[in-house]
């Protein structure tokens, strides 16, 4: 098999005297990964060309036009699922490499050993149906054809032609069952999306061992992880698994003692803790954070008056100020910013936030600056999908928000993080005051109306999943029998074209984050010829016609009866 789990002998060594094209997609997960073999090219001066691509056309575009400069490709969280050497068409010198989290991964990448390789960390393992289920030998291919068991009726004899006719009637019969027991293993290989383990964590494993890890590249892997379990691609248990896994490697790169200050501006540490569900709320107000974080909002219905006087009684409960609640969390003072995590877990139960805390990290930098990775995954994720910018352009400044000297534009990304969860709430109160959320038996939609405030920044996939996942939590706090359906949301595009792009989000119910939308969505729109197009790396979404869009929902109402 192309799958590589000895990253130092069998990958970075003989990458590294080449000069590598990393193409990444579009994430948090790829942009921590990228940051890490950047890091590890530079140390090696190995030189290195980065393309950022949102789907499979850049992927193409990408690589075509890098392809005469370069023999190594390294793609980050794009490519697993699709088969590349169909879709790119390398010359046979190119070697690529791919390290990414979509499962379940196209098997001609895994068997085809020649060019294509996946990177794994060391330990995991690629659940993958044996070579010989899915490909058969030549022999089995051209069995039926072997004139050896056929006959010219004039020139053989009779029991000869019998003795072909059984064997050939046997060889089909053994084709016929092969090629029926495949098509079953194949079904349900590709039942379900879902993802594996972070980009990010095989790129710090590989710079583990290669002794060139420290704190930086290690909080860019725990950004991966943690944007994992913010964007629901894994679920509670895999991620603390997976935190488990860092955290020797934190104990072992922090060793000095907590009462210590760090000893210069520009130092980092990193520490484990027990952070609360509220966005953003360092940089934010307390009342501000809670009246915008999506565990909070639909505890409370916050979208009500009820569930706003519901929170004031919280604040009342805490002992926190009305005043202090509403000042910047750096500005309040001390004996209520130091108390507030531990009030807020006191009385947590007694307003059914029974979840509001969970275990992270938090980077500190220099003598004041503390953030936890979740702020840092939202910081990222709404610079990527700035509506203003390109690609590029986004990419570039997301990776110079990683880096622990650049707290401007990190400050700069909290601020567009914090107008983007504003939005995204402000378009859930407006979606549960007009009732725009239907149920149609199978599952549950909502369409964004062009024209609608904040319409146009709703057509990025990351932001609206964030939307979906939102509205979905706010809808089934009201609507608690139907927490075991899955969810889909569509927002226009605003291109010329009239398109929109449809997102979907499993079931409240359902821990295992497996997602069965890429099939559906593409059988749906096949039903009805729908102006589609899958250019997504993720399954679960996709651009369609809005004027298809109704027919698209009737299908796949239909398909999910069946």
């Amino acid at each position: 098999m192309g799958v590589i789990d000895r990253l130092r002998e069998d990958f970075y060594q003989r990458v590294c005297v080449e000069h590598v094209l990393i193409i990444s997609a579009l994430d948090v997960d790829a942009l921590c990964a990228c940051k890490i073999l950047q890091a590890l090219f530079k140390a090696d001066d190995v030189p290195y060309t980065t393309v950022p691509v949102q789907g499979k056309a850049d992927l193409q575009k990408a690589f075509s036009g890098h392809s005469e400069q370069v023999k190594v490709v390294v793609l980050i969280n794009c490519g697993a699922t699709l088969d590349v050497q169909e879709l790119l068409q390398p010359e046979q010198d190119v070697r690529i490499y791919i390290v990414d989290s979509h499962r379940p991964v196209n098997l001609d990448n895994v068997y085809n050993k020649d060019q294509v390789n996946i990177l794994l960390r060391d330990g995991d393992v690629l659940e993958v149906p044996p070579f010989d289920d899915i490909y058969a030998s030549d022999m089995e291919s051209e069995e039926d054809d072997d004139p050896e068991y056929f006959s010219d009726e004039d020139s053989a004899p009779s029991s000869k032609r019998r003795k072909g006719d059984e064997s050939s009637y046997e060889a089909r019969k053994r084709k016929h069952i092969w090629k029926r027991k495949r098509e079953e293993i194949l079904y349900k290989y590709t039942e379900y999306s879902y993802h594996g383990t972070a980009s990010s964590l095989v790129a710090f494993d590989l710079a583990w061992k290669l002794s060139k890890d420290n704190n930086e590249l290690l909080w860019w892997a725990i950004v991966g992880l943690t944007e994992q379990l913010l964007y629901e691609k894994i679920d509670r248990e895999r991620y603390v698994s997976d935190m488990y896994t860092l955290q020797p490697h934190v104990l072992r790169l922090n060793k000095s003692n907590d009462d210590v200050p760090p000893s210069s501006i520009n130092s980092m540490r990193i520490v484990f803790d027990t952070e609360m569900r509220l966005i953003q709320y360092r940089f934010w107000t307390i009342y501000d954070s809670l009246c915008n974080s999506e565990y909070t909002a639909c505890k409370f219905k916050l979208w009500t008056n009820k569930g706003h006087t519901r929170l004031l009684e919280l604040l009342a409960d805490m002992g926190l100020p009305l005043v202090q609640s509403k000042q910047k969390f750096a500005s309040m003072e001390v004996q209520y910013r130091d108390k507030i995590k531990e009030w807020i877990d006191h009385t947590s139960k007694k307003y059914g936030l029974d979840d509001i805390m969970y275990n992270t990290f938090v980077a500190q930098y220099g003598y004041k600056n503390k953030v936890c990775a979740a702020d840092m995954v939202l910081c990222c994720s709404a610079i990527i999908e700035r509506q203003e910018a390109s690609h590029s352009e986004s990419f570039l400044e997301a990776l110079e928000v990683l880096s622990k000297n650049n707290l401007q534009r990190l400050h700069q990304g909290v601020e567009l993080s914090k107008q983007q969860q504003m939005a995204i709430v402000a378009q859930v109160k407006n979606f549960i005051d007009l009732h725009q959320v239907v149920c149609t038996g199978p599952f549950i939609y909502a369409y964004v109306e062009e024209g609608m405030p904040h319409s146009k920044g709703f057509s990025k996939p990351m932001l609206l999943c964030k939307l979906a996942r939102f509205l979905r939590e706010a809808w089934l706090s009201m609507n608690k029998r139907a927490r075991g359906l899955p969810f889909i949301l569509s927002a226009p595009l605003g291109d010329s074209q009239g398109n929109c792009i449809v997102v979907g989000v499993p079931p409240h119910s359902d821990d295992t984050r497996k997602s069965e939308f890429a099939r559906a969505f593409l059988h749906a729109s096949d039903r009805i010829q729908a102006r589609a197009s899958f250019d997504h790396f993720d399954g679960s979404v996709m651009m369609i016609s809005t004027e298809d869009r109704g027919r698209f929902f009737d299908a796949l109402t239909a398909l999910s009866a069946v």
